[in-house]
């Protein structure tokens, strides 16, 4: 059972990502990253058995980044299908499918409080 990986990226394509440079970059970045994973659960429906949508980290050789991933098992047409999906059919802005509810929902504040 191999799996693959897909970056999806930090945010929506048409939106502006948290800077490394910005006080706390983790911080930000991994709240967007969660809204986006909702998002894209909105959008594309949720992950079928075999895919997974995840925040993923960089390496210790790298400076900090943070990104949302799908991953999918290589045998599984519906895991492979969702994570294709995934890359395009996602949103390009917050607001294409009711991001003020999403971001009420994952508010910056909430989200650092649940850490």
């Amino acid at each position: 059972m191999a799996a693959n990986l897909m970056a999806l990226g930090t945010v929506p394509a048409g939106e502006t990502p948290a800077a490394a440079s910005e006080i706390d970059y983790a911080g930000r970045a991994f709240w967007q990253c969660r809204r986006f994973i909702e998002l894209l659960r909105r959008t594309v429906g949720t992950e079928p058995a075999g895919a997974k949508l995840r925040t993923r980290r960089s390496g210790p050789d790298f400076d900090l980044y943070l990104e949302v991933v799908v991953e999918f098992e290589d045998a599984n047409d519906a895991a492979r299908a969702y994570a294709i999906r995934c890359d395009r059919e996602a949103p390009t802005r917050w607001d294409q499918t009711g991001g003020t509810a999403l971001a009420a929902s994952l508010s910056p504040q909430r989200t650092l409080a649940a850490r």
